[in-house]
């Protein structure tokens, strides 16, 4: 695959994987109660404009937070990665960061849920049945991307030149 193209469907899959933060993460609709929370932590459900205050932050938005900035951080680290190979690597970090975070939030849904389920007195109810896993798998699968485009990115980078050490290739002089 070109460069290019890796190039273009990295930032495209941050740039997605930062949307799916703002897609309902928490959703106790099945069970009744017309209440979401987005991988942010922020209430979106019914009433929010009279709600919102009291009920955002009652789940934890920590992980969707990561995902969000350890996501743009790897796209804009891709961007650059061209000129220089350092931000290969810092964006194949922040890429798995990234996945790693949307990857726990699928398997221990606790993570998420926060105090939110005895808040609402359904501490019974497992923790999965409140979590949205269809947004947590489209976040893992577009974090997954960013981490494959990125770790090509890092590796073309980085074996592009492997006589020249990096010190070598920063420090060139000006043709005379």
């Amino acid at each position: 695959m070109r460069a290019k193209a890796i190039d273009i469907v990295a930032v495209v899959a941050a740039i997605a994987s930062a949307g799916l933060t703002l897609l309902p993460w928490i959703d106790v609709s099945p069970l009744g109660l017309p209440m979401r929370w987005n991988g942010l932590g922020i209430y979106i459900g019914e009433h929010g404009e009279h709600y919102g205050a009291l009920f955002t932050g009652l789940v934890n938005g920590t992980p969707g937070w990561v995902v969000l900035i350890a996501s743009i951080a790897a796209g804009g680290a891709l961007l650059g990665a061209s000129r220089v190979r350092v931000l290969g690597l810092v964006a194949c970090g922040c890429a798995v960061v990234a996945f790693l975070s949307a990857v726990l939030c699928l398997v221990y849904p606790a993570v998420l849920a926060g105090d939110a389920k005895p808040e609402l007195g359904i501490s019974v109810v497992p923790d999965r049945e409140v979590l949205n896993s269809w947004a947590l798998i489209a976040e893992a699968a577009s974090t997954g991307v960013l981490v494959v485009c990125a770790a090509i990115t890092a590796t073309r980078s980085t074996f592009r030149h492997p006589e020249k050490s990096m010190a070598e290739e920063t420090t060139r002089t000006p043709p005379s």
